[in-house]
């Protein structure tokens, strides 16, 4: 059932490698939207076992980035063998998805991101394997032991602040003879070069993208080392 479940969603999302379940891992967010500061997640992967009439249910928690690492983790730690594998995963306010894996609807996948809701994790994904255990739960039984399971793991998380660092577009257009001068100013502040056209006439305009902090200093960089030749524009995140 987990094969399946996954085949039917790589049809609109790719798969992503997986990762190590020891493995400590490390982000670093940006976003050209004033929407998003900060955000708690899992620091690491982490899982626990909870049992219902016999069924075991073993629940796992990790970070993910996007929805290609939460269906890779999906893929590394579901057991083909078990009974199934439901799961769940949010990143941000719009995008998240859940599944049943061949459980009654309403009773795995909802159950797991409704706790993913409470827990006031973001950029996470909960898999929790059942092994079935010979005595049917029925429907409340279901709902219980999968959001039990996924509230017990998502209590037990180490958690982490992320701080989203905020970024905006730029443009700069300058005299050939000025580059090297522009292109050193763009690498001293760390950005993010999108574009870049040459003019018959000896002009290059350049596109970036940068942190919003150090925006104007940047702008003042560029005047000063090219004595106001160079043009540069920046526009804060959202407007």
């Amino acid at each position: 059932m987990l094969s399946s479940t996954l085949r039917a969603l790589g049809e609109t999302l790719a798969s992503a490698p997986s990762r190590s379940s020891s493995r400590v891992f490390q982000y670093s967010y940006s976003t050209r939207s004033p929407a998003l500061r900060a955000f708690k997640t899992p620091r690491e992967v982490s899982t626990c076992e909870t049992v219902a009439k016999k069924s075991r249910f073993v629940a796992a928690v990790s970070p993910c980035a996007s929805p290609d690492e939460a269906l890779a983790f999906v893929r590394e730690r579901g057991d083909a063998g078990a009974s199934h594998n439901c799961w769940a995963f949010r990143i941000g306010d719009d995008v998240y998805r859940f599944s049943d894996d061949g459980e009654p609807g309403g009773t795995a996948g909802q159950p797991i991101y409704s706790a993913i809701q409470n827990s006031g994790l973001d950029r996470v994904v909960v898999l929790v394997t059942r092994y079935y255990g010979g005595t049917q739960l029925g429907t409340g039984g279901l709902i219980r032991a999968y959001g039990g399971a996924a509230q017990t793991a998502l209590e037990l998380a180490t958690r982490t602040a992320v701080v989203v660092t905020p970024r905006c577009d730029a443009v700069c257009n300058m005299d050939a003879a000025d580059v090297g001068r522009v292109f050193s100013a763009l690498d001293e502040f760390s950005a993010e070069k999108v574009d870049e056209e040459y003019s018959d006439d000896g002009t290059v305009h350049v596109q970036v993208i940068i942190e919003e902090s150090v925006a104007e200093n940047l702008r003042e960089r560029i005047l000063n080392s090219t004595s106001g030749r160079a043009d540069f524009k920046w526009w804060p995140s959202g407007g």
